[in-house]
């Protein structure tokens, strides 16, 4: 079962202001379930808003290199999960445990 966290509560652990984390909602660099008016943030999201603010932060790339950074990261976790699928595959085809 996952857990949720408010925005008051991720504003907090992220070090964020609210005004901040609604651009970045507005922009698409972070998609949190919504429920009604209210946004709730699980564990995925505030990995990727750690890493957003370190980007910003630490390295000083802007919002639109970030959201570049973030596509390109998504895209290679697809890929990987797609190579699992394949190598699975492959394996179940040659008749290895899985």
């Amino acid at each position: 079962m996952a857990i949720y966290y408010e925005m008051k509560v991720i504003c907090e652990k992220v070090g964020l202001s609210p005004k901040t984390l609604r651009v970045w909602i507005e922009e698409g660099l972070i998609a949190p379930r919504r429920e009604g008016r209210r946004y709730l943030f699980d564990e995925d999201d505030l990995k990727r808003l750690l890493l957003i603010r370190r980007l910003r932060d630490d390295l000083g790339v802007n919002l639109a290199g970030i959201d570049i950074i973030l596509q390109l990261l998504d895209r290679i976790a697809s890929l990987e999960e797609e190579l699992a699928m394949l190598r699975q595959q492959i394996d179940t085809s040659k008749g290895l445990p899985a």
